[in-house]
């Protein structure tokens, strides 16, 4: 169980054709927030994580022993890929600026010089249940001594390979590009229950064992048809826990292709300031 508070959910999409590994419409001022220094050697899913941060963070805000999660299935794939054929083609001429930009937790790790953060940075690669697992480890964090917070972000921008290795698991899911961000602090305003388990004999055949994300809201209707990038379904989870009265609660459920599966449930506790404004949140 944990206690948390958590700033705006900013949710950044990208429209990627299946056929490229490019974008078609990047964000208009997005060098201007990430810079272009050392581009050529990022991958797209670097710059959404650099964006998503750069564009959202107050440099009032205190950086110093805050915590980085970055939770992605493929993240720096693309990068990666790139290192390979670029040292196979140029052998010894190869640049050295290859191998910071490559490594399969350089978003995390820039993101830390980014913004000066010293908590430690974390990449969390848990397939399907890859949201549940990096929310929990974010609120980990939050425990660590002098913690001032966790920064959490979660989904993926997949390349040509990472789409077709994701077909061959869950041919049925879309791959749609996204990540989300959050920042998570110290407080009593919510709490995240997290329960992990292998799926039931009753789960084991028919439609339920299909992978998938589902949301519970409070009004007990699910919501379902989430693709195979936990970033939108992590986005609607944090955006509806904003929106629950005192006492209410929303859940995520997170289902593997076989064997394990995630839960958590986000509860709005008792407000001491009572008087305030729900239009005010």
């Amino acid at each position: 169980m944990f206690k948390f508070n958590f700033g705006e959910v900013d949710l950044v999409a990208l429209d990627m054709p299946d056929d490229s590994s490019e974008p078609s419409s990047p964000p208009e001022d997005l060098y201007e927030v990430i810079g272009t220094g050392g581009d050529r050697y990022r991958d797209w899913f670097t710059r959404m994580c650099l964006y998503a941060v750069g564009r959202s963070f107050d440099t009032s805000q205190e950086a110093a022993n805050q915590v980085i999660v970055v939770g992605t299935e493929y993240g720096n794939t693309s990068a990666l890929i790139g290192l390979q054929r670029a040292a196979e083609s140029q052998g010894r001429r190869l640049s050295p600026q290859y191998f910071p930009s490559a490594t399969s937790s350089s978003a995390a790790a820039f993101l830390s010089m980014r913004i000066g953060a010293t908590g430690g940075n974390y990449t969390i690669n848990a397939s399907l249940l890859t949201p549940i697992m990096a929310f929990w480890q974010a609120l980990c964090g939050l425990g660590y001594l002098k913690s001032s917070g966790s920064r959490l972000l979660v989904g993926d921008v997949y390349c040509s390979e990472a789409r077709e290795d994701a077909g061959k698991e869950t041919p049925h899911l879309a791959c749609d590009p996204g990540l989300v961000h959050t920042c998570l602090t110290a407080g009593s305003e919510f709490e995240a229950r997290f329960e992990f388990d292998a799926p039931h004999e009753e789960d084991e055949v028919g439609p339920s064992r299909l992978p998938r994300v589902s949301l519970h809201g409070p009004n007990g209707v699910a919501r379902d048809g989430y693709g195979r990038n936990g970033a939108f379904a992590l986005a609607d989870l944090l955006r509806a826990a904003r929106d629950l009265d005192n006492g209410e609660c929303v859940g995520m459920e997170c289902r593997g292709v076989s064997g394990p599966r995630g839960k958590v449930l986000i509860s709005r506790l008792a407000d001491p300031d009572a008087s305030r404004e729900r239009s005010g949140r």
